[in-house]
């Protein structure tokens, strides 16, 4: 009778145990789950440092880290407030101010400027590359972004760094780059470099899947036409003690990590590729 009643006891501690761990695994779902969308699933929820911190294990094996409160949460080194409206980044609202004083402390005279057409009505700062083939894409929105009234300045920030680790000769992602900064009509020589970059990309991945041999020859001779006018514009650069370098740092310092990277005038960063008009509604012109 006794050994009934003991575990009769167990059974009741573990059943309350259980429940109270489901009431806060659905809790902290149904808490994700009205911030992300119904496709994020918690597989389970551990209560850390003693209650003050829960860890919440998704469904795909990824962690995040709650306050018991489910209000806050941390995900790959950024803090978030989930509110009404989804989930905002503490991290981001923090930096915000910071990554819009470090840019308007770079002068125009810096950077290449491609002015709004008629009234300004919003200003962006894009760190770019030359090799990039979605800074390439973004280029062509550049005249329906101005013609929307928003001004555009690019910063450099090539990918593959200033030096190779290896040799400490100067990028090829460097030189491209730095010919932009050291020609007179800087917006010219974005366009023109970015185009040419642009062909011989397009033209390499044709002439990779050519279908026979006399269009392989053709696209060989495009290919190599490309390739000359490319080394033409780089042969011409000379050293004018441009900002890339320092541009680069800057960029690294405000959390850029690839291109294109786009910075409002507040300091809000929008990383990666954007439709003009989708821009200029994020930027609330349209």
């Amino acid at each position: 009778m006794k050994k009934t009643l003991i575990a009769a006891a167990l059974g009741l501690l573990i059943g309350a145990t259980a429940n109270a761990e489901m009431t806060l695994k659905d809790a902290a779902e149904a808490k994700l789950v009205a911030a992300f969308g119904p496709d994020l699933k918690v597989r389970e929820v551990a209560q850390l440092a003693k209650g003050q911190v829960l860890e919440v294990v998704l469904i795909d094996g990824s962690v995040m880290h709650m306050t018991p409160d489910l209000s806050y949460f941390t995900y790959r080194d950024e803090l978030y407030e989930l509110t009404a409206r989804g989930a905002k980044s503490v991290t981001e609202s923090r930096q915000e101010p910071m990554r819009a004083a470090s840019l308007a402390a770079v002068p125009d005279r810096d950077t290449v400027v491609f002015p709004a057409k008629g009234e300004e009505k919003a200003m962006i700062n894009i760190f770019t590359d030359i090799d990039c083939g979605y800074c390439q894409k973004l280029h062509t929105e550049i005249p329906r972004l101005n013609e929307l009234g928003i001004k555009v300045r690019y910063l450099a920030y090539p990918r593959s760094g200033i030096k190779d680790r290896e040799t400490g000769q100067l990028t090829s992602s460097y030189e491209k780059i730095n010919y932009v900064w050291c020609q007179a009509d800087r917006g010219t020589a974005m366009t023109d470099m970015k185009t040419t970059q642009r062909a011989l990309n397009i033209t390499g991945q044709r002439l990779s899947k050519a279908s026979s041999p006399d269009q392989a020859s053709t696209l060989e001779g495009e290919y190599r036409a490309l390739q000359s006018q490319m080394t033409a514009m780089l042969a011409s650069s000379k050293d004018c003690h441009s900002p890339i370098a320092v541009q680069y740092e800057l960029g690294q310092s405000v959390g850029v990590t690839g291109t294109p990277a786009i910075i409002t005038e507040q300091g809000s960063l929008i990383p990666g590729y954007m439709p003009a008009d989708d821009l200029a509604k994020r930027l609330g012109v349209l």
